[in-house]
């Protein structure tokens, strides 16, 4: 568990790749909420051990940490194996050249082959359930979500539309013929004074 957050800790600070475009942004209020650099720090301390949480508790650990600030995550074995479908969890939170706000993105992705069907037992659709939770209000069950994703995932390609989703995008994409990926994603700008 130190590990995983240490590493979490060690990613805030590192620089995020661009996150792949899909999911239209939700309708956001006219109202600009202004952040002092306290209470983005501890944003980010939250964020770590949300996402610490999750990882740990859908049964992942990380196996191996990218100079990118991602993540490869372990199905739990003891050896990272080339055998593994690659999960992939970005975690950074930036700051822009002016330091008039700060950016948070997270993206967690999985491969998937075309015709491969879902398990309710994929310790990857729990991790982002668990993250999904972790950053909502949702009332939503594992079982719920699951089912949601599955519809999307069984139609090949489109957004998991789910209650309390805010600013984060859950969604199905064909990559080739014979993959496809599930992933979800969040980018979310904090306005510092």
């Amino acid at each position: 568990m130190k590990v995983k957050k240490i590493i979490l800790a060690m990613v805030v600070s590192s620089i995020s790749t661009g996150l792949v475009v899909g999911c239209a942004p939700s309708a956001s209020s006219t109202d600009v909420i202004i952040y002092t650099e306290e209470r983005v720090s501890e944003i980010k301390k939250d964020l770590s051990e949300k996402i610490s949480e999750s990882i740990e508790d859908s049964g992942l650990r990380v196996a191996e940490a990218l100079p990118d600030g991602s993540f490869v995550l372990s199905l739990g074995n003891l050896e990272y194996s080339k055998e593994q479908p690659k999960q992939v969890l970005n975690y950074s939170m930036t700051t822009d050249d002016k330091k008039s706000k700060e950016t948070l993105a997270i993206h967690c992705v999985k491969d998937y082959f075309d015709d491969e069907k879902l398990s309710e037992s994929d310790k990857f659709i729990k991790a982002i359930y668990n993250i999904f939770k972790s950053l909502t209000d949702t009332k939503l069950t594992e079982k719920d979500f699951f089912d949601e994703v599955e519809k999307v995932f069984e139609k090949g390609e489109g957004n998991v539309e789910l209650p309390s989703m805010g600013e984060i995008c859950v969604q199905v994409s064909k990559i080739d013929k014979s993959t496809k990926i599930l992933e979800l994603r969040l980018n979310k700008e904090f306005i510092l004074k």
